[in-house]
């Protein structure tokens, strides 16, 4: 199933590349975090940390664009601010860098391109696409013998969704939270094992991250598109 999704997904890519008509530049920055063991979701913005990003989108036409980039970040959970008798139990944290490239398929709900004034000014967007990522989480907790480092390397399923807005001449601003499914268990560091009893990790509920930013991004036109637009 992910291996048919990711090559629907790359034929999407190569095959609309002849119909685009402007691209963007842009940077990303917000606060990137974790959900899993040490974070349930309760709450659900456990030790946020900052993360930047760079990319490029392909606006397809008004309604869709190919958006490629990569991100940084990093990733942190303590279950010490839980109460159950686990979290107390177990006294887990976990630290990690973030390191993401992506490709996603995007699609406008309202019409939309920067300085085009046949257009809406701004829209909501949603989005979902392929994307690999690299951690080194260290792990701490009351049963660990000091502090447990990894490596992972994995694929995950980035969708989530936004708004985009004009700001003056080719300059476009958006807000977007994303969620990244992954299909490991092992993001936290925790491997599934038992300690008196009480499991440390559930190997079959995996981790999830997610990267929620504002986007600032500059419109590259074409001589096609400059053509195609009102007042050029």
């Amino acid at each position: 199933m992910r291996f048919n999704f990711i090559l629907l997904f790359s034929f999407v890519t190569i095959g609309s590349s002849a119909f685009c008509q402007n691209v963007d530049l842009g940077l990303i920055g917000g606060v990137s975090y974790y959900v899993g063991e040490i974070n349930p979701g309760t709450p659900i913005l456990n030790q946020p940390k900052p993360s930047i990003g760079l990319f490029y989108r392909k606006n397809l036409n008004k309604r869709y664009a190919l958006r490629y980039g990569v991100n940084y970040g990093k990733l942190a959970a303590t279950d010490k601010k839980r109460s159950s008798d686990i979290a107390g139990y177990r006294h887990l944290s976990f630290f990690s860098d973030l390191w993401e490239g992506y490709g996603l398929l995007e699609f406008n709900f309202i019409p939309y391109q920067i300085n085009n004034r046949a257009t809406s000014r701004s829209t909501p967007y949603i989005f979902v696409g392929v994307a690999a990522f690299r951690l080194c989480p260290k792990t701490r907790g009351r049963d660990l013998l000091g502090e447990v480092e990894t490596d992972l390397i994995g694929v995950s399923i980035p969708f989530g969704l936004g708004m985009k807005f004009n700001l003056s001449g080719n300059m476009g601003l958006g807000l977007e939270w994303g969620m990244r499914k992954t299909f490991t268990d092992e993001i936290d560091g925790l491997s599934e094992n038992y300690t008196d009893g009480y499991q440390l990790s559930n190997s079959q509920n995996n981790d999830w991250y997610s990267i929620i930013g504002i986007t600032l991004n500059y419109k590259i036109l074409t001589h096609k598109d400059r053509c195609n637009m009102p007042g050029f």
